[in-house]
């Protein structure tokens, strides 16, 4: 049973779901990485499948594991769905990550192109603000498509636990969400409208 806790940003029900990709293949596959700090953190790496204006979750790294296993993880996600472009946060270890998961992308001729952002925005500020772009154009699997252990799991969990009371042990999920919201808005050149 989901425990009730208060100020929850995001609620399972409130998510939109997909059992399928819609047929005809996607515009084209982002992706960024929220890289681990250190002290327990996950790497988390999300990869989103554009159709239209609907940018479809279909696989992720979501692991607190040691940096060679999660540099391996995810090239392996960004080699698996060809993944065109993958934004990654280069706060202090973040830089050292792009570069070690470019080079192991390019070494099994992958396509990705592996682009750097410094992050400087107030955390706990990208996260809410960017809320609303992610319930409304974002698609999380069905929960029948995945199992609560794996990756997609620990996502979905992280992501629906994030309480805006209080303190987050790991806020990497909804920050990593509020990142991909960012970068797929930069790319679309829009506007973000800020409303008293």
């Amino acid at each position: 049973e989901p425990i009730e806790r208060e100020g929850l940003l995001y609620n399972e029900d409130e998510l939109r779901r997909y059992y399928e990709l819609p047929s005809g293949g996607p515009d084209v596959i982002l992706g960024v990485c929220d890289t681990a700090e250190g002290g327990g953190d996950y790497t988390f790496l999300p990869v989103a499948y554009v159709h239209g204006d609907d940018y479809y979750i279909e696989d992720c790294v979501c692991d607190n594991g040691l940096p060679e296993v999660t540099d391996a993880l995810c090239a392996e996600v960004l080699l698996k769905h060809s993944v065109k472009q993958c934004q990654f946060e280069s706060n202090s270890a973040g830089g050292r990550t792009a570069d070690k998961v470019q080079e192991l992308v390019k070494s099994k001729d992958g396509i990705t192109h592996i682009t750097k952002k410094r992050t400087t925005a107030n955390k706990l500020t990208k996260i809410i603000v960017n809320s609303t772009f992610v319930k409304e154009r974002f698609l999380f699997k069905d929960v029948s498509k995945y199992t609560p252990g794996s990756p997609y799991g620990k996502m979905m969990r992280l992501l629906c636990s994030f309480t805006v009371m209080g303190k987050n042990k790991h806020d990497d999920v909804p920050d990593g969400m509020a990142q991909l919201a960012e970068y797929i808005q930069s790319l679309e050149g829009t506007k973000v409208e800020v409303f008293k």
